[in-house]
């Protein structure tokens, strides 16, 4: 069972799996969408309240994605390039 909330979660599978990265490059546009099936600004919430208070593990991160990380340190920087991709020029 993964520590991390929705929609962070299923935000985090479907545009930051390793298999799928490409999608990445899809998310800041997406969220800006009407009809985007996630709450941006809960997850713009939540993915600051991971970069700044660690409130899940590497291993919950990497369930999610298929990343592998040596510690969550390392996953949080991971999370700190998505929030500098998504929310450009702002502060987690």
């Amino acid at each position: 069972m993964s520590d991390i909330p929705e929609p962070l979660k299923s935000i985090l599978n479907e545009y930051c799996h390793v298999e799928w990265a490409e999608e990445m490059n899809e998310l800041p546009n997406d969220l800006l969408k009407d009809d985007w099936a996630y709450d941006a600004s809960l997850f713009k919430s939540q993915l600051r309240d991971a970069i700044n208070n660690i409130n899940f593990s590497a291993e919950d991160y990497e369930s999610v994605t298929d990343e592998d990380f040596d510690s969550e340190a390392d996953s949080i920087v991971r999370l700190k390039d998505i929030w500098s991709i998504v929310f450009q020029g702002e502060d987690p």
